[in-house]
């Protein structure tokens, strides 16, 4: 039975819209095996979207490498929430791609992964870190992806407030605008160079004050309350930034390993104040991807 482990990811960063994305030390555990039938869950899984799952082995096997494989049952285990903004579905597009890759007889090739469930999940961000860790940059160039990865220093966390309620990325999407003005653009532009040399380089600190107005968070903010009051609570306590995770609702905050503590504390108290109970947790940023079990 194929097995592969695909991290979470968060995504945007801020001003990096559709192009960049992290790894997160949470995953979720694809398995798949061959059985009579279609695509299924398997007894006791807590996998979701059965047609996600069904399109991810047509688009693999029947479409990109013209093979019948059998029915597969699906079983996906993990921590990754769902509708988050943490990469769920990215978790299981890619799961499932490379348990038919392996079905199929072909070697693990990340590359090929990452264009199937790209083209299935309709943005490439989450799919470029969960396949590849670390931190990634990515766009299509020229009609295919173009990927840049770089390892995360052990130093840099992230602390994640997951609020009670989901936000689909379609809801999200929807509120944005068609156009920006030409000093949204520059903002994002630059700010986004600057995240991207930080990271590239290994020098968190210096993200500090780049992830603050993001132009999509403006927009955001009604579907995902709180996120004001927990990234004030955060610089309070001394973390880099704080964004929303993907589309949200989750909101990460980027501290050093150190800092993260008071950090998780601040942001736990500013959800508590507004009486919402949501999950505050330190996880520590993934540079494996994904990888066989």
């Amino acid at each position: 039975m194929p097995t592969f482990i695909v991290p979470a990811s968060t995504t945007n960063l801020g001003p990096g819209f559709d192009c960049l994305g992290m790894a997160l030390g949470a995953a979720n555990r694809i398995s798949v095996e061959a059985v009579p039938g279609g695509p299924d869950e398997a007894p006791g899984s807590a996998a979701p979207g059965l047609a996600m799952m069904a399109a991810a082995v047509r688009a693999a096997c029947s479409e990109r490498w013209a093979c019948a494989l059998p029915g597969l049952s699906v079983r996906v285990a993990g921590d990754v929430p769902i509708a988050r903004g943490m990469g769920s579905s990215s978790t299981i597009l890619l799961g499932c791609a490379a348990a038919c890759q392996r079905l199929a007889g072909r070697p693990l090739d990340k590359p090929e992964l990452m264009r199937i469930a790209a083209a299935l999940e309709g943005h490439p961000d989450n799919v470029a870190a969960a396949c590849l860790g670390g931190f990634t940059v990515v766009a299509e160039v020229a009609g295919d992806l173009r990927c840049q990865r770089f390892d995360i220093p052990a130093e840099l966390v992230a602390v994640v407030a997951i609020p009670p309620f989901e936000v689909t990325t379609s809801a999200a999407r929807r509120i944005l605008p068609a156009e920006l003005s030409r000093a949204d653009a520059v903002a994002s532009l630059s700010r986004t160079a600057l995240i991207t040399a930080a990271l590239a380089r290994a020098r968190p600190a210096e993200l500090s004050g780049l992830f603050d107005d993001a132009w999509h968070e403006r927009f955001r903010a009604g579907l995902n309350p709180g996120l004001a009051e927990a990234r004030a609570a955060a610089a309070a306590a001394g973390a880099f930034g704080t964004i929303l995770s993907g589309s949200g609702s989750t909101v990460l905050s980027f501290a050093a390993a150190t800092q993260a503590p008071a950090v998780r504390a601040a942001v736990h108290a500013s959800y508590q104040q507004r009486g919402v109970a949501a999950e505050v947790r330190i996880l520590p940023f993934d540079n494996r991807g994904l990888v066989a079990a």
